[in-house]
């Protein structure tokens, strides 16, 4: 006889074989016992979690000559038939291959006749989801009054698929990912069975590769127990599978947050050299960001992630060092990496160059120690006040002070975030009153006046081009005001060009990369979009660009007249700001 698939043969028989899924089971065992059969039921559920499995015990069931507790006895002539596929009564579909509006007719058309030598004709639909719309509604009719010796299981993945009508004419049931303990029980316990020693690192690390399916974790230790040893190891599964391990995982994170390009590109040439998969790689590393995450935000990260008490003192530490912004940054960096990966020739460059980018980001928003970068602040406002530069030079020499990256990167001090916000907040407002002077802030209460009332009259005026380009320091100065000091800091310095009525580009100075980055992310673009909107009333987009492009971007030339216009007010106001007065003569 051929070789049987471990997960065809450790297929469970009854409900009590069936592992977790309690909640599905109890009902269906109850139906079976009480007699009370409905004529559709919907099993919903990833793959691997028992749904084709329980429509075959269901089917045995409730044709059972000799049912044992709502379980059929597999003995009687009917179970052994439709144990061997023998039986003409109980017909399984697959939809995926047989989903034309003819395949379901032939279903409408049989039903009529009774069934053979069983109580019920029953008829399993796997993945349902696949049918077409024909098919949908040819087998709508049937599925809501069959005649009463039909019975219908419809499996799927994917119910959010199904039309409205077929949902409400059965009843649903959805199958649970399997838990990892219970995984592990059983795949040791068919180990065991087959004569292997299965490491519990081993059956650990296979039942998380599973994510929840049984039937993905008993074809790994299939494949485990091709290799003919007489006991598996974790090493073994990692070489069998193509993964790597969480300490070289581990090692990966810790060459990002220190930006060692070249440690970066040696592991991936590990990594590739090794014969491992890529994409699995990126996977373990997205899951490793997540679980950094989770030990940001949580006092007791042990009692959800599933790891080794080494790695998960690693992880912690270097949680330690990242902001939550960071993480989050970089799951998705890497979340979309994912596709790319499956379809590109070139996995390795992809890989490598995300990597690096991802620790770039480190350089720019790492989570510093928070009472070094306040220091850094102070002086910078020392300096200010001994020297009496420019004002706006001297913020935006602040907000590049304040998220630079820190000397000591081992030094991480636990205070909350919410302390640098505001520390800078109060340096700003320091700057307002003491270095820009009274005029200015004069001019600001005047100007916050006028926008104030801004929001209730701009949405009835017509569209004025260059409108938000002269309120651009209004925006700004209600962003700080609003508490968003990430995204005021990083426009310090910035002006706007307005392309058209609903597009707006905003434009960054040379050695401004590292703003412009940080302003470009949707979430950021978004907070700006908002307070346009809820100042002067404007809905608009945006998009950030360089100072050279900005010929490519603006969409007429500006007259001669305005930029000297421009020129003399910036004049005036630099002037304020240094205590003078200027004086300007037209030749």
């Amino acid at each position: 006889m051929s070789y049987i698939a471990l997960y065809r043969k450790w297929r469970p028989l009854t409900f009590d074989e069936v592992v977790e899924q309690e909640h599905v089971i109890s009902t269906l065992k109850n139906s079976v016992i009480s007699k009370r059969i409905s004529h559709a039921y919907l099993f919903c559920g990833t793959r691997g979690t028992g749904k084709t499995t329980v429509a075959r015990i269901f089917s045995r069931a409730i044709n059972c000559l000799e049912p044992v507790n709502g379980n059929p006895c597999n003995k009687c002539e009917v179970c052994r038939d439709i144990l061997s596929g023998s039986s003409v009564d109980v017909i399984e579909i697959d939809a995926a291959s047989n989903n034309s509006v003819d395949n379901v007719r032939e279903i409408r058309d049989e039903v009529i006749y009774a069934p053979s030598l069983s109580r019920y004709k029953v008829y399993i639909i796997d993945e349902v989801h696949m049918l077409s719309s024909g098919a949908f509604n040819a087998l709508l009719k049937t599925l809501e009054e069959p005649p009463a010796h039909v019975v219908f299981f419809l499996a799927t993945t994917e119910p959010h698929k199904l039309p409205a009508t077929i949902l409400s004419r059965c009843q649903r049931f959805d199958f649970k990912r399997i838990n990892v303990n219970s995984i592990m029980s059983h795949i040791e316990k068919i180990a065991e069975a087959n004569g292997t020693v299965l490491e519990k690192k081993a059956a650990k690390l296979i039942a998380v590769m599973a994510d929840g399916a049984l039937r993905d974790a008993i074809s790994i230790l299939d494949q485990c127990l091709g290799t003919g040893k007489s006991e598996i190891t974790y090493s073994d599964v990692q070489n069998i599978t193509g993964i790597v391990d969480n300490a070289f995982t581990s090692d990966m994170v810790d060459a990002i947050i220190s930006r060692d390009v070249g440690k970066i590109s040696q592991l991936v040439g590990n990594l590739v050299m090794e014969g491992k998969n890529v994409l699995s790689f990126l996977s373990e590393l997205i899951v490793y960001y997540r679980n950094l995450l989770i030990c940001k935000f949580t006092e007791n990260p042990e009692n959800i992630l599933e790891v080794s008490d080494e790695i998960l003192e690693r992880i912690k530490s270097q949680a330690a060092k990242l902001s939550q912004d960071i993480i989050i940054v970089s799951i998705k960096e890497l979340s979309q990496l994912e596709p790319l990966l499956k379809w590109s020739n070139q996995p390795r460059i992809l890989l490598e160059v995300a990597l690096i980018g991802v620790s770039r980001h480190e350089s720019a928003l790492h989570s510093s120690d928070m009472s070094e970068r306040i220091t850094i602040l102070e002086e910078r406002i020392k300096n200010i006040e001994k020297n009496g530069i420019n004002a706006v030079s001297a913020v935006n020499e602040i907000n590049q002070a304040a998220y630079e990256r820190p000397k000591n990167e081992d030094e991480t001090n636990k205070s909350n975030k919410a302390s640098i916000n505001k520390s800078a907040e109060n340096i700003h407002q320091k700057l307002d009153e003491e270095t820009v002077g009274k005029g200015i802030s004069e001019n600001k209460t005047k100007d916050d006046s006028g926008s104030a009332n801004a929001k209730s009259k701009l949405p009835e005026e017509e569209y004025k081009k260059g409108e938000i380009e002269n309120k651009w320091n209004d925006v700004l100065d209600f962003l700080r005001k609003s508490g968003r000091m990430v995204v005021y800091s990083n426009l310090i310095d910035t002006k706007v060009v307005e392309n058209n009525e609903e597009l707006l580009s905003i434009v960054f100075g040379d050695g401004r990369s590292i703003s412009k980055m940080i302003i470009s992310k949707p979430e950021n673009l978004e907070i700006i979009e908002k307070a346009i909107e809820d100042l002067l009333g404007r809905k608009v987009r945006l998009k950030c660009i360089d100072e050279e492009d900005l010929k490519d971007t603006a969409t007429e030339t500006p007259r001669q007249d305005d930029l000297e216009d421009e020129f003399v007010k910036k004049a005036i106001d630099i002037a304020k700001e240094l205590n003078t007065t200027a004086n300007f003569i037209d030749e």
